[in-house]
């Protein structure tokens, strides 16, 4: 399944202000970041590659995330003040939980939270 806008829309309990053309543009640009940072790690191919879904769920997340802080700053155009304080309340809660899925999703992408092997210093030397 791609990553579209309408999956972003649904992802966001489909939210007043949010434009097809921004979410269009914040797919491309993360998509664009993904791919380069599965393409960068040491097995990028065979059964150790990056798989498919789990590039797309963190461009999904990671373009969740850029519009809910698109939309915690364009509050004011949207909604009415009063409506506007609960809005931004369920945003800045829909934020924290969504940023750490996506810093948790792009860290797999990037594997840099686990390897294969370990790395560590030895007690020998070489004379």
């Amino acid at each position: 399944m791609a990553v579209t806008t309408a999956s972003i829309r649904a992802l966001l309990n489909r939210p007043r202000g949010l434009l097809d053309e921004t979410i269009s543009e914040y797919i491309s640009i993360r998509t664009l970041e993904v791919n380069k940072a599965a393409r960068s790690n040491i097995y990028g191919e065979g059964d150790y590659a990056v798989t498919t879904d789990l590039k797309e769920a963190a461009i999904k997340a990671l373009v969740a995330v850029d519009c809910l802080l698109m939309m915690v700053d364009t509050i004011p155009t949207y909604y009415t003040e009063r409506d506007g304080r609960f809005a931004e309340q369920r945003f800045r809660d829909q934020l924290r939980v969504m940023s750490k899925r996506a810093d948790e999703l792009y860290d797999q992408v990037k594997e840099a939270k686990g390897t294969a092997f370990k790395v560590d210093s030895t007690n020998s030397r070489v004379a």
